[in-house]
């Protein structure tokens, strides 16, 4: 969902720096191919997440959920020359799209692909992450924040997409479905989470920027 008008929208878009025109054709190949392509991030989300990534300089970066892999090219803009990016995703089908544009980036050799279950995954992968981008299965989000929490360095940063579900966070009929109880619950639980501080942005579906203390 959208909360400003499409042509608020349109302005926004067209006053914001483009992508690259190798993720122009990820983004019509993952409309043409892929299931939900509404999950895609886009061009304006795309470039809030590289001024994050750019101005915290990560040693180490995660994303969890990566989709077809596009907000993954503007996340590792700021990466370390001897940092390293991981993405864990789910989806085994989408992992030649995500590796055959990742191979387009100057990066490519610093990003890392695990496919399966997020919460397996994340109990082997430990890093003093700097940056996370947690993109994933709404059911999952306390699960998941729970776990990278604590492995977090102080002042390190976590961006959470999708925090406001369509303006369901609001709407008394919604909260009962399963998603929006979900995101909910993670929100109250970092609204009352003495090891962070927090605020939401209001972009696209809603962005939370979580500061370890």
């Amino acid at each position: 969902m959208e909360f400003l008008s499409d042509d608020l929208q349109e302005y926004i878009s067209a006053h914001t720096t483009k992508a690259p025109d190798y993720l122009d054709e990820l983004e019509r190949e993952t409309w043409v191919k892929v299931l939900m392509p509404r999950m895609l991030s886009g061009h304006v989300q795309g470039q809030i997440l590289k001024q994050f990534s750019i101005m915290k300089r990560p040693k180490y970066l995660l994303e969890v959920g990566t989709f077809t892999g596009y907000a993954s090219h503007f996340l590792v803009e700021g990466l370390q020359e001897d940092g390293e990016f991981h993405a864990v995703e789910i989806n085994e089908e989408l992992e030649f799209l995500i590796k055959k544009y990742w191979a387009k980036h100057p990066k490519f050799s610093q990003m890392h692909l695990h496919i399966g279950p997020a919460a397996q995954i994340l109990n082997d992968l430990h890093k003093p992450w700097d940056l996370i981008f947690l993109d994933a299965d709404k059911a999952g989000l306390l699960t998941y924040y729970e776990q990278l929490i604590p492995v977090m360095p102080s002042d390190s940063i976590m961006l959470i997409d999708n925090i406001l579900w369509s303006g369901k966070v609001t709407e008394p009929v919604a909260k009962n479905d399963k998603d929006t109880k979900a995101i909910l619950a993670l929100n109250e639980h970092v609204a009352n989470d003495t090891r962070v501080e927090q605020v939401i942005l209001s972009a696209r579906d809603g962005i939370m920027m979580v500061r370890k203390v």
